[in-house]
């Protein structure tokens, strides 16, 4: 049996997990008032521990560097973060009555040093944690990565931590930049209100493991790296690929674990921070793809048993739904397309092993899947609008004729009396009653005629 981590040996390690917000920020509203510079001026407002995306300038000056960075994205890709670390960190944990240690009995014990919340614009947040994990005993490599696993599954205990970061931006927040929010006992949404991003606020979908192995020689590093990518679950784990480009460095992204191994001697623990990052966005990505793919499921079902219905202001509010929901996926995907076209190379290869190992394409042709079948669901309402809006018409036709046959009638009879109208006489009265059957007789062939179409 061999030791993969000795008794009280540390070993770094993070986790990641992403969850629903309650909060969906109107992002074409601020990407056409300023973007970036309402959210620094927002992460100012809220205090130290708040920060808003950044983007490094190089000594150059060059925007893009092919080596190191192929662009920006057009949409930056959170919304505002809070970085909770050193006095921060023990504060606020004390005060949400939260630990800052997690123990698995007898095996491990994970020790927090950074927590990481951030808020996206589609509805959804993620937590990283970051710290160091202590083996109570010597365990094998099976015996790590389990003890890693119970650990990271704790952590959905500090739900208050992240429902406060939530509540505490919309608090700040231009309701005019606010598209729906669950958040309160009032929420204000437009959003159908069936929608996955009503429910279970806070509650964390999945963790991700993200294992890190610092190696002290180049001799150690070539022995860990082999050992180290069987922390991923894989059906051939020995063929897993390295996704790393610089030397020193092993990346091995994967479906519930990913595994980052360098050399000390030769590489810096910042190659690795790519793996995590790219991950972060993958579990945004991916949830908000699955939420989408559901809601799409249900509103084609919602829409599919009513769209025969009479009802005009159903069907209208139903058109409603789905030009929204037509809208909000053509902007997720195309989000989706910019962030990958602006990797770099070494992000860009890890992302496409993410993309891989998750299988998240399959997710998008489920989406434009039943985007067709909501596509041609609307069809079927517009086109019985339409003929319920010609209906009306034809009964407002219908009563303007009437109007004017009646008028036809008064004519007549004040014809056939010569002048203004006298006491009833027997012509009068048989003149009113030949046209007033012949106006009924019209009126029902006119009816039964609209019947025989509809």
């Amino acid at each position: 049996m061999t030791i993969f981590l000795a008794k009280n040996q540390r070993c770094d390690m993070a986790y990641n997990g992403p969850m629903r917000s309650g909060l969906i920020i109107d992002t074409r509203a601020l990407v056409a008032q300023g973007y970036a510079e309402y959210q620094h001026n927002l992460a100012e407002k809220m205090g130290a521990e708040w920060y808003a995306p950044g983007y490094a300038v190089r000594g150059n000056h060059m925007q893009i560097d092919v080596d190191t960075r192929r662009g920006r994205t057009i949409i930056p890709g959170y919304f505002i973060g809070r970085q909770l670390a050193g006095d921060f960190l023990t504060a606020t944990l004390k005060r949400l009555s939260l630990k800052g240690e997690v123990t698995v009995a007898g095996d491990c014990a994970f020790t927090i040093s950074s927590i990481d919340v951030r808020l996206y614009d589609m509805g959804y947040g993620s937590a990283t944690f970051k710290g160091e994990i202590t083996a109570l005993r010597d365990l094998t490599l099976d015996e790590y990565r389990t003890a890693a696993e119970n650990a990271g599954s704790a952590l959905a205990d500090w739900r208050s931590l992240y429902m406060e970061t939530f509540e505490q931006v919309h608090a700040a927040l231009k309701p005019d930049y606010v598209v729906a929010s669950f958040l309160g006992s009032k929420p204000h949404t437009g959003y159908w209100s069936n929608s996955c991003l009503a429910h279970g606020l806070g509650d964390l979908f999945w963790v991700h493991r993200l294992f890190t192995v610092a190696c002290d020689t180049e001799a150690d590093f070539g022995m860990l790296r082999d050992r180290a990518r069987y922390l991923v679950y894989s059906e051939q784990a020995e063929l897993l690929e390295d996704s790393a480009i610089a030397t020193g460095v092993a990346l091995f992204p994967g479906n519930g674990n990913s595994v980052a191994v360098y050399d000390k001697s030769r590489a810096k623990v910042s190659d690795t921070n790519t793996l995590p990052s790219m991950v972060r966005a993958q579990n945004i990505f991916y949830v908000s793809a699955e939420d989408i793919d559901r809601d799409l499921f249900h509103l084609s079902n919602d829409l599919d048993r009513h769209k025969h219905s009479s009802d005009m202001s159903l069907l209208e509010r139903q058109s409603r739904v789905i030009v929204e929901y037509q809208s909000k996926v053509t902007l997720f995907k195309s989000v989706y397309d910019d962030f990958d076209n602006s990797l770099d190379p070494q992000g860009l290869k890890v992302w496409h092993a993410l993309e891989k190992a998750w299988h998240t394409r399959d997710r998008f042709n489920n989406l434009n899947t039943k985007l067709d079948l909501v596509e041609k669901i609307y069809n079927r309402i517009r086109d019985n609008l339409n003929h319920l809006q010609n209906k009306r018409l034809g009964v407002f036709m219908l009563a303007f004729t009437l109007i004017s046959t009646l008028s036809v009638i008064v004519d007549t009879v004040d014809f056939t009396q010569g002048g203004a109208l006298q006491a009833p006489s027997a012509l009068r009265v048989g003149v009113l009653i030949i046209l007033l059957s012949g106006l009924a007789f019209f009126a029902l062939r006119l009816l039964d005629h609209r019947k025989e179409k509809l």
